[in-house]
């Protein structure tokens, strides 16, 4: 760094935590909790349908996964000539 930044970094007041703003956040934070409290209990009330779009999707992602690594295999075997 220069010399006159430096200079310019020194003269600035040094950084003390604001309590009003602290309280303001951490009154913000309480309330936004308080939002999601209810959502997130109706959300435990019903993980029937989550569960069932996951028991669908992993077994279809595995499946393409593995046809995938499959063709791979059979491509890299074909580029070095075996058969």
């Amino acid at each position: 760094m220069s010399e006159r930044l430096i200079r310019l970094l020194a003269e600035l007041p040094p950084a003390e935590p604001d309590p009003a703003g602290t309280e303001r956040i951490r009154m913000h934070c309480r309330a936004q909790l308080a939002r999601q409290a209810p959502r997130a209990s109706a959300s435990r009330r019903a993980p029937a349908r989550q569960d069932r779009i996951v028991q669908v999707w992993q077994p279809l992602i595995a499946v393409l996964g593995i046809a995938y690594l499959t063709e791979v295999i059979v491509q890299a075997l074909r580029v070095y000539g075996l058969p």
